[in-house]
């Protein structure tokens, strides 16, 4: 077991450079392998890999600060609102997968046997996850500089063809979704989540309500952050659901 896992993490070695990332400023191959272990392979292997998930954690709030970054230099004129959407659009899943893909990250991510017989390499929730605690790997271990020029090279550079078409929230999509399917909208029921000692609100709670069910809740720094992201819950849930 411990020649396959230096074989792996030389084969990831020889991966990022083909992605143009410098890895002779690796300092954590450990990490590095850790990035590309599915919570299915981890469970197969409990005693050699731990998971992903804490890295796509950290992946997860890189991409989407450097995606603000981007776009905040890149269209001055832009109003905020639009700042928004076009960070929402950036983000999916379905475009997180499309570019796991791309770069064929799919052929280096390691999943159960399970999974591989269920066509785990191609659906959007391993592979943008995946994405994401790479991201993670690269901020952690090469620095901020490296996973900016990953992140604008390989998900900003998709702004091109989503400018192409019209950009939607999640609350739209929801919305479109179950006045489709039940002919009303859905409901928001916003309330304060936490509250710091001065007594401002520092954290919103939304949740969603369809037909008179609870269907997702998330929280925000604001009730329309709150919403959105509710929204977005929301549109996972029924996604897996058909």
């Amino acid at each position: 077991m411990f020649d396959q896992v230096l074989k792996k993490k030389k084969d990831l070695i020889s991966y990022l450079t083909s992605l143009g990332i410098p890895t002779a400023d690796i300092h954590n191959e450990s990490l590095l392998l850790l990035a590309f272990v599915h919570k299915s392979y981890a469970a197969d292997y409990k005693d050699v890999f731990t998971h992903n998930e804490r890295l796509e954690f950290v992946g997860d709030w890189v991409l989407g600060a450097v995606i603000n970054k981007l776009l905040f230099v890149h269209h001055q004129d832009m109003a905020e609102s639009d700042l928004t959407l076009y960070k929402i659009a950036l983000v999916r899943e379905e475009i997180l997968a499309e570019i796991a893909k791309d770069i064929k990250l799919n052929e280096m991510v390691f999943i159960s046997k399970w999974e591989e017989k269920m066509q785990g390499r191609q659906k959007d929730s391993i592979l943008s996850d995946t994405l994401e605690a790479l991201i993670g790997y690269l901020y952690i271990d090469l620095g901020i500089d490296v996973t900016e020029q990953f992140i604008k090279t390989y998900v900003y550079s998709k702004l091109e063809n989503i400018e192409k078409h019209p950009v939607k929230s999640y609350k739209t999509m929801i919305q479109e979704i179950v006045q489709k399917e039940h002919k009303v909208v859905p409901e928001y029921k916003d309330s304060e989540h936490i509250v710091d000692e001065k007594g401002n609100v520092t954290e919103y709670k939304s949740e969603i309500y369809i037909v008179g069910k609870k269907t997702s809740e998330w929280f925000g720094s604001n009730k329309k952050k709150a919403q959105e992201e509710a929204a977005k819950k929301c549109y996972e849930i029924i996604k897996i659901e058909n």
